[in-house]
């Protein structure tokens, strides 16, 4: 909160601090990840299909030990798709409100675990993939327009965790992690919201970005963050 440079000018060489995007030092007291982030304002259409629900159906297929899913549905036109494959596995799906909820989850390996809500008037579309072991995912779809939310969350890797909160109409959000140990965490607000967002490596911190509406409030982004692992 000062115009002024701090003692030890972080520009200047490499102690530590992150400074014109080279994220800390090169020793283990810094960032030794090297983690670098780009971030597009104008990114490409972004497209997820919004299958055509009536009535209610549920559909899990689980090949292991001491797998478990649970779906609750309410909302009157809602379908749900587990798969999971591996050992501990847990993916809970609650569609409920007045409107129209897809859901397809896939779990493949040990211990992950996922929980899809998707509420409101509106539609609701997601798609899940978790691959490796020890996994987190939590999304919250809530339609309240004429325009369907959609998600497209996929997690490959191992102790990852993604969060997704989506409340409006139109709110579009692609969000990929390629890595072990890395935190996401993403909230879309109101109408119009296109988030792509991708983490490659592990390690990398979550930025957790809140868009509220459109293009005109800086709703659309485009965003990867990698990592090269240097082990220095």
């Amino acid at each position: 909160d000062t115009p002024k440079t701090p003692p030890g000018n972080p520009c200047l060489k490499n102690n530590g601090n992150p400074c014109n995007g080279n994220n800390g030092n090169i020793g283990a007291q810094g960032n030794a990840g090297h983690e670098k982030t780009k971030i597009d304002k104008k990114p490409p259409p972004i497209s997820i299909t919004m299958p055509a629900v009536t009535d209610r159906g549920v559909f899990i297929t689980q090949v292991g030990d001491r797998n478990e899913a649970n779906v609750l549905q309410t909302a009157p036109n809602a379908y749900a798709k587990i798969d999971q494959d591996g050992n501990n596995n847990d993916a809970d799906v609650a569609q409920t409100g007045t409107g129209t909820a897809y859901t397809e989850a896939t779990q493949t390996g040990d211990q992950n675990f996922a929980r899809i809500q998707q509420n409101g008037p509106g539609q609701n579309v997601s798609y899940v993939t978790q691959t490796g072991s020890g996994n987190w995912l939590w999304s919250d779809q809530e339609a309240l327009g004429a325009i369907y939310n959609g998600a497209k969350l996929t997690q490959t890797g191992n102790y990852n965790d993604m969060a997704l909160y989506q409340s409006g109409s139109d709110n579009l959000a692609i969000l990929t992690q390629d890595g072990d140990n890395n935190g996401m965490t993403a909230t879309q607000l109101g109408d119009g919201n296109r988030l792509s967002w991708t983490q490659q490596g592990d390690n990398l911190s979550d930025l957790q970005i809140t868009q509220t509406g459109g293009s005109q409030a800086g709703g659309q982004l485009l965003i990867t963050q990698t990592n090269t692992g240097n082990p220095h």
